[in-house]
């Protein structure tokens, strides 16, 4: 093996398709608990509380050393805000705690059970929840990120979503149990001194095997990685060695340089190694259990890789939306009778909200009738300018926070110039602006939003259109004639009252 070939050839890659390296290598880090920053200090009196078991398994957690580096520069709990919402919440047991899952399970015992948990049951339902994390996602995720990169070494347009292969393919728990079964064995020669770092050496190729052919068993799997690994051991070694400089240079530099380019560097590397003693094993040998995946080498000279031609059927994306229809063609009375739907539903929401927390019936909105027009333009407005890109939900869910934020944050400035009340505040909430609008909530309406476009307004739509045509616009007649004097007579005498609204001036002293 040429380690210079490898590298060379792995620099290639990443100039070629960096960004999607990027992301792959960051999201899978995110998701596997690895190390995000990384900091410095020579003296320093703060002592930073060791998460267990997330501490255990895989080193410190994300909110560690995020935590850790805060608190060295700020030396005071006192740098953290505390902020309002569950999200907030979140916020400050996370920041409290350096552990995103206690955090999580933290916010959550306070808001459904009003601190009524007792701490000792968090903590062992946090170990049993890392523990199966490390299992069914982690250590998966780790053979999809091996995926991606198997590809992209041939295949310039690689997608970012080839780390959920093993997923697409339904073999994650496979996966899962033999990577599991791995790294046991692997734990348990550690006890024979020599033969843990050998052993870790012969198993090396096992993820890249499960990433090419996923039915593998786990004695295959491992019989086959040790016979690939005779004679390449040695090299292996030398190969994460002369990364070292690399690691020790990202280290002064607060992890920063191994996020952006030493991560991919040695990915694509040791992919490119990967398939050079595969082509040469495979030459020389014939492996009746293994099923080499020949487009991994782009016979076809195409952009991406041929999913449909995979040995396996990979299940298709967006299954569950697309028995919706949700690029259905909808009418002037199909917008007209989903804005009342969505008004309706918001109304609802946010009075079963107060009910339940309150014990206390509200009428929520600026109107008297049940329903809140800004849920319903918001979603008839997403609706309808969205149309073009509802393939894509990602950008979708994105630009439905945008654009519900926007008509929120407007009627909320609008309410406070001419009416000068606010009808909601979200002062002391996590990212919030001027408390007109937060993170909560426009979390609340991306989702909602998703909600509205690929199921909930195709489903009303086809009711809709068994209904008699005549009856539809009758009753789209009655209905806008019945706000159209709701928002008349509101315009001078909006709904106020404990629970609806709060004097403007009062919020500002307050704040």
């Amino acid at each position: 093996m040429q380690r210079k070939v490898c590298k060379t050839k792995a620099k290639e890659v990443i100039k070629r398709n960096y960004w999607r390296c990027f992301l792959v290598c960051f999201i899978v880090t995110i998701l596997t608990g690895g190390t995000l920053l990384v900091h410095l200090r020579n003296n320093s009196n703060v002592t930073v509380q060791e998460t267990w078991p997330m501490n255990a398994i895989e080193g410190k957690t994300n909110s560690d050393i995020v935590n850790e580096f805060v608190h060295g520069v700020s030396e005071s709990d006192t740098f953290f805000t505390q902020w309002d919402g569950f999200l907030g919440s979140l916020v400050n047991n996370v920041s409290r705690s350096g552990s995103f899952l206690f955090g999580i399970l933290n916010a959550m015992n306070q808001f459904l059970f009003h601190d009524q948990i007792v701490a000792g049951i968090i903590i062992i339902l946090g170990a049993f929840i890392s523990i199966l994390y490390w299992i069914f996602i982690a250590k998966v995720m780790e053979v999809g990120r091996i995926r991606f990169f198997l590809e992209n070494e041939e295949y310039a347009k690689t997608r970012v979503s080839r780390i959920f292969f093993p997923f697409k393919i339904q073999k994650n728990f496979h996966i899962a149990m033999v990577m599991f079964q791995k790294n046991l064995y692997q734990f348990l020669w550690i006890f024979t001194i020599v033969g843990g770092p050998i052993k870790a050496y012969s198993y090396r190729l096992v993820p890249y095997l499960l990433a090419e052919d996923p039915t593998l068993k786990t004695q295959k799997v491992l019989a086959l990685s040790t016979e690939m690994m005779k004679g390449h051991k040695w090299e292996a070694f030398c190969f994460d060695c002369s990364f070292l400089l690399w690691s020790i240079f990202g280290l002064f530099t607060l992890n920063l340089v191994n996020i952006f380019y030493t991560n991919l560097y040695v990915e694509a590397s040791f992919a490119i190694f990967y398939k050079q003693i595969r082509e040469t094993y495979l030459k020389e040998h014939t492996v009746s259990y293994f099923t080499s995946d020949l487009y991994l080498d782009n016979p076809e000279n195409l952009d991406t890789y041929p999913e449909e031609k995979y040995f396996l059927k990979e299940r298709l994306g967006h299954k569950f939306l697309k028995q919706f229809d949700y690029n259905q063609h909808y009418t002037l009375t199909s917008y007209v009778l989903l804005f009342f739907a969505f008004s309706m539903l918001g109304w609802i929401w946010e009075v079963c909200l107060t009910l339940f927390s309150d014990g206390v019936f509200v009428n929520r909105g600026t109107l008297f009738g049940p329903w809140l027009p800004i849920y319903g333009s918001g979603g008839v407005l997403i609706l309808f300018l969205l149309q073009k890109i509802r393939n894509r939900p990602g950008l979708t869910f994105i630009l439905t926070m945008v654009l519900c934020g926007i008509v929120e944050y407007g009627t909320a400035l609008y309410l406070e110039t001419f009416k000068h009340l606010k009808w909601w505040d979200y002062t002391g909430y996590f990212f919030n602006i001027h408390g007109r609008v937060c993170l909560e909530g426009l979390l609340f309406f991306g989702i909602g939003g998703i909600s509205f476009i690929y199921v909930l307004a195709p489903f009303l739509n086809s009711f809709f259109r068994k209904w008699n045509s005549k009856l539809v616009k009758v009753l789209c007649v009655i209905l806008v004639s019945l706000i159209a004097c709701d928002f008349i007579y509101s315009s001078k005498h909006p709904n106020t009252g404990d629970g609806i609204t709060s004097e403007l001036v009062e919020k500002r002293n307050n704040s």
